[in-house]
Formats: structure tokens, sequence, C-alpha cells
């Protein structure tokens, strides 16, 4: 499947160096990780073992270096559009990973997911069905997609983040 994911640019020196990067909790902000615990544990339903780790997030289409995927970057990453310094920190990666391997789920609701986790909503739960269209909208990057850990051999490019041009 093809995917693709922003990392800073650190994870891509440890990916080049080691060969492939697993998830670390003491990288999640703890007040999300019951949603991630979340995601893992539908990963392992679905046999995709996460090996008790965070996974990463891609998302479900190749790297088209356009705005669409700076603007979904600077969403996740939360950077300033006025101040394109830090985007110098990361990396688009364009990767091919095994259909086995990725286990798809619709962002706009692990968004509405993960508001109710940050709320303390108890019976917060996800929605893990996908609307057809969330695979089609050229506008938007509906379906997300984790994986358990990334390797240096799934990588097919790598550029820079740029920030996007415009609104």
């Amino acid at each position: 499947m093809r995917l693709w994911t922003v990392q800073p640019r650190a994870a891509l020196t440890r990916l080049r160096a080691d060969g492939e990067l697993t998830g670390a909790w003491e990288r999640v902000d703890p007040a999300w990780r019951p949603a991630y615990e979340a995601m893992v544990a539908r990963m392992e339903a679905r046999g995709v073992s996460c090996a008790g780790r965070p996974p990463f997030w891609a998302w479900a289409a190749p790297d088209t270096a356009d705005d669409r995927v700076a603007w979904t970057a600077v969403l996740l990453v939360g950077l300033d559009t006025d101040d394109p310094g830090p985007f110098a920190g990361y990396r688009v990666l364009d990767l091919e990973i095994a259909d086995e391997l990725v286990v798809l789920s619709s962002y706009p609701r692990w968004n509405t997911f993960l508001d109710d986790v940050l709320m303390g909503e108890e019976s917060a739960a996800m929605d893990w069905s996908i609307d057809a269209d969330e695979f089609h909208d050229p506008d938007q990057m509906g379906v997300q997609a984790c994986v358990p850990r990334l390797r240096a051999d799934w990588v097919l490019g790598c550029r820079p983040l740029t920030a996007p041009l415009g609104d």
C-alpha cells in the first residue's frame, strides 16, 4: 500500500542508521495515550502487532508533494505557516508497505474520538468505519493509516517538508 508520513529529521537519521524505527510511549503526549492504546488494540485485533509500542501515523496515498500534504502536516505537527523555519526540521517519506501491516481508519472519526478522550469522556469509543467518500475526496486527507514500525526499505522517497503556499 502506498502511504506517506511526516517525521522529524532526527527520526529519518535514526531510520537510515538502524534500518527500522519503532514507537516509544515516552514520545506520546500522556493525554493522548488512551486513544493511542485504543489504536494499538485495534491493530492487534486486526493481526498487526505493535509489540506493546505506539504505532506510526501515515496517510493512505502517495506523497503528492502538494499543499494538501503540507496543510495536513501543519495540522498534525502544529507548525506556524507564518514561520517557515521549523518546517526544515521535518521530512515527508513516501512509503510502500505491505497491506497486511496497515490499519486504516477515518481521520475525522479519529479526531472526534481523540477529542472525547482529551475531554475525559468515560464512554469515549472509536467508530472504526470509513465512508467511501473519505477515500476519494481530492481536497481532504480523510483516511489515516497506522503501521507498527517504519523500515528503511519501505521508503520510496524522502523530501523536506515545505510550508504551504496559500490558504
